[in-house]
């Protein structure tokens, strides 16, 4: 094999030349100084023409390089590589501006020319067109196994116009390729990069092949912006390809250069950057890689088994510029291999067992024919100059690389605190600090995976009687105690644990969903706590528990149903529920959030209102006063009583403003007309500071204290004795009445009508309404009167609702009645007669 290069400045020059002795097993590798397409054209037709036999192949640069001498847009480079036992197959392939007919085109080149002893493949693709990573994925689709070596055509950097050619055509959108059959030809690659990557790792949060719209969220030129500076983004890629972003792939480092920046503030890449991939931007620092370049050099002598006779070597046209006059450096130590020739790329083709696009790398392409070992060959010891002139770049290489290897650290040990800050977080937020069990946040995580599985709540019986008794840190010991158990129980069963708030425990199981198995497991489950002591600080404490499973479905209702049917066990004193349909406690749930939904639109729109009923003399038969009775206004204009809505809004905690709003209306109204009237409060309404001081604040707004009565509801129990006594003081120091309402019903009884003062007792309507005909109840009544008048208290019958009864009421002495008989609850007043 004989290895001859050339360089001239233009066609006149070489025809000057004494022509090379070539034939058909010749190649010919022309390295233009500059992408003038007509200068192009005259050095084909010139290399065509003189030597027919040849093959050529051909690209323009951003530099063409001989041995240490660089050319940039000076002198044109050309290599005469004469195989004496190699054939050469050579092809150009043009194609569509795509990245899928970049794979294309990289697919039938090789196809075209692979031979069954091919060794080797030198190409070069058009630098602005073709996508080289996809070019040489079609490549690899062919086969991966042969080494590949060439790279991008350049033009000097101004991003405009590359080009490729072979003997006949030239191209600015395809690749040109030759390659090597034989049995006996050597071939070595090796590259080197050593660009460091500073600062944090940043996501490509979204790309299509080589165009990047945007990293971590924000586009990729305001990226570059951020971190490099606006003046560079605003003037990609002209300036800024010395700054690429790495990545790593299959354990090596490989930068991504850019090429073209979009009006969309998207960024074009040599190659491909996929959406997912953690990049860092890259910097170079001159020294190392002029230390790498010696390490690198003794790396290729280790591995290099043959003298080679002919080098090439194709380097980024970004490290050219980065390293400017100390790029001679690196190519004075590969030169020591022998002659060199090549030309620095727009993107390097490499092969490490499959062949990849590189940036700011610089590779080489060892060939020998011959036997002749590298034994014989004495390495040159080359010499770098320690007094360089440092230039800004090499200072703030130098700056970036000690900033960022200080921020590694920095990072690598907020890394640390911030996993254990999350750990510890984490665990707070979804696991019980007592039982260190999943809590309620995990249950609801993980119940929207078992669809298909069974939810178990177990609750623990009467759990406040053991805190109250024993106190809360034995309590607590029991929770513990029954954690452990249970988590041996569900363990052992293949189920899963989690602590609920107060003393309850979910448990998720894939087993079998028949009803038999499910009641044979919490049976299981029931009798073995039962039997089991806990044994706290000496003292045996034994627990039942309550059970409830449901099936969770895909409506996500299952722990609402178990929660149901939990609390209807409780409420039936069962050990235990399943769920089924049959139970409608769905129905009665969701009419219970259909109510509490309608309470409160009830409220914002002003639909809760007063009804008034007449109270008549029976004496007189005139209307004495009126008592008022909440009631809501639907929607659609409906009317529900008391009994519909009451109890819900207790238990949404709306019942006080309903309280407010009757006292607000009803006062306001009595106030205009100076009717007597009376309104209803509970314990519930008297135990509350804030409804007291508001009663009172309107009776002295409205001065109706004279016209009003207040009827207390002793449906309830009270149990602060003191606070009822003051609260009728005061009742009586402002001049209103009371009457204790629904006496001889629930917790009414003789002994409230002699520690509660009052003026009134209303006789409750269970003992009113059948009067007429049972003796017992008549009985009752009668004694309550007796009782009532000796006490100097007025009575009032309720429920009044025929002539019978009225008459019954009349013959025993009660001083008043109300009911539908003498006249209906009505928004507006009976007029008193």
């Amino acid at each position: 094999m004989l290895n001859k290069t050339i360089t001239f400045q233009n066609i006149s020059e070489l025809k000057k030349m004494k022509p090379f002795a070539s034939d058909s097993k010749t190649l010919i590798q022309i390295f233009c100084a500059n992408n003038n397409l007509q200068e192009i054209k005259e050095i084909q037709n010139y290399f065509a023409t003189t030597y027919p036999q040849t093959t050529i192949i051909g690209t323009t640069t951003d530099g063409a390089l001989h041995n240490t001498d660089i050319y940039i847009a000076s002198k044109h480079v050309v290599t005469f590589t004469k195989f004496e036992k190699t054939e050469l197959k050579a092809i150009l392939v043009e194609h569509a501006d795509s990245t899928q007919m970049s794979y294309i085109c990289g697919k039938k080149l090789l196809r075209k020319i692979l031979r069954p002893n091919t060794k080797a493949l030198i190409s070069f693709a058009d630098g602005l067109h073709t996508n080289g990573e996809e070019f040489l994925k079609g490549i690899n689709s062919i086969n991966p196994n042969i080494v590949v070596s060439g790279g991008l055509a350049g033009d000097n950097g101004e991003l405009k116009k590359t080009f490729v050619f072979n003997n006949k055509h030239i191209t600015e959108n395809g690749a040109v390729g030759v390659t090597l059959n034989s049995d006996a030809l050597n071939v070595f690659t090796h590259y080197s990069f050593d660009w460091t990557p500073i600062g944090k790792k940043l996501t490509i949060t979204k790309a299509v092949k080589n165009r990047v719209y945007e990293i971590d969220g924000i586009s990729a030129v305001d990226m570059y912006a951020k971190y490099m500076g606006k003046e560079l983004a605003q003037n990609l890629p002209k300036i800024g390809i010395e700054f690429p972003l790495i990545f790593e792939k299959d354990g090596v480092n490989i930068g991504r250069a850019v090429l073209f920046k979009h009006e969309d503030g998207s960024l074009t890449f040599a190659g491909n950057l996929d959406e997912g991939e953690k990049v860092r931007f890259g910097v170079g620092n001159v020294d190392n890689l002029l230390k790498s370049g010696e390490y690198q050099l003794d790396k290729i002598f280790d591995r290099l088994q043959f003298q080679p006779e002919a080098v090439f070597v194709y380097s980024c046209m970004a490290r050219r510029r980065f390293m400017e006059k100390y790029i001679e450096y690196e190519l004075e130590g590969l030169s020591t291999l022998g002659d060199i020739s090549g030309f620095f790329t727009y993107g390097e083709f490499f092969s490490n067992q499959k062949s990849d696009l590189l940036n700011e790398s610089i590779t080489l392409l060892g060939l020998s024919e011959s036997n002749k070992t590298l034994e014989s060959v004495h390495r040159k010891s080359v010499i770098h100059k320690k007094d360089f002139a440092v230039s800004t770049e090499y200072a703030l290489a130098n700056l970036a690389n000690s900033v960022s290897q200080e921020l590694a650290e920095l990072n690598a040990e907020l890394e640390k605190r911030v996993q254990r800050s999350a750990e510890f977080i984490y665990k707070q937020a979804y696991f019980d600090k007592l039982t260190e069990m999943p809590n309620r946040l995990s249950l609801l995580h993980r119940i929207d995976e078992c669809v298909g599985e069974t939810v178990f709540l177990v609750n623990i019986d009467d759990f406040t009687t053991i805190n109250d008794f024993y106190g809360h840190a034995v309590g607590d010991t029991v929770l513990v105690k029954m954690s452990q158990y249970l988590h041996e129980f569900t363990k052992r069963e293949g189920m899963e644990l989690f602590k609920l708030p107060s003393d309850e425990f979910a448990i998720i199981s894939n087993k079998e969903q028949t009803y038999t198995v499910i009641e044979n497991t919490i049976q299981q489950l029931i009798s073995n706590i039962e039997q089991k002591e806990f044994l706290v600080k000496d003292q045996v404490i034994h627990v039942s528990v309550t059970v409830s499973a449901a099936y969770i479905n895909e409506k996500k209702t299952g722990l609402a149903n178990a929660d149901m049917v939990l609390k209807a066990a409780k409420k039936a004193h069962k050990p235990y529920l399943i769920f089924n349909k049959s139970l409608e406690l769905a129905k009665k749930y969701e009419s219970n959030l259909q109510m509490a939904n309608e309470i409160k639109r009830a409220i914002e729109n002003d639909d809760i209102i007063p009804y008034y009923q007449p109270i008549f003399s029976i004496k007189t038969g005139k209307i004495e006063k009126y008592e008022a009775l909440v009631r809501l206004r639907k929607a659609d204009g409906k009317i529900l009583s008391p009994y519909f809505f009451l109890e819900i809004s207790e238990k949404i905690r709306l019942y006080p403003r309903i309280t407010e709003i009757m006292i607000e209306k009803t006062f306001s109204f009595f106030a205009g007309n100076g009717l007597d009237f009376s309104i209803n409060l509970s314990f519930s309404d008297i135990f509350s500071e804030k409804m007291r001081n508001f009663l009172f604040e309107k009776i002295k707004e409205y001065s109706i204290a004279k016209q009003l009565t207040i009827e207390i509801l002793e449906t309830q129990e009270y149990t602060n004795e003191n606070i009822v006594n003051d609260f009728t003081k005061e009742v009586y120091a402002s001049g209103a009445s009371i009457a204790i309402d629904d006496f001889g019903s629930g917790f009414a009884n003789f002994q409230y009508m002699t520690s509660i003062s009052c003026d009134y007792m209303k006789i409750d309507g269970s003992l009113i309404k059948n009067i007429h005909q049972d003796q017992n109840s008549r009985l009752i009544v009668e004694t309550i009167v007796v009782f009532a008048k000796k006490l100097g208290k007025k009575v009032i019958a309720e429920f009044v609702h025929s002539a019978e009864v009225l008459d019954v009421v009349r013959e025993i002495g009660i001083e008043y009645a109300q009911g539908y008989y003498l006249g209906e609850p009505q928004e507006k007043l009976i007029e008193p007669l």
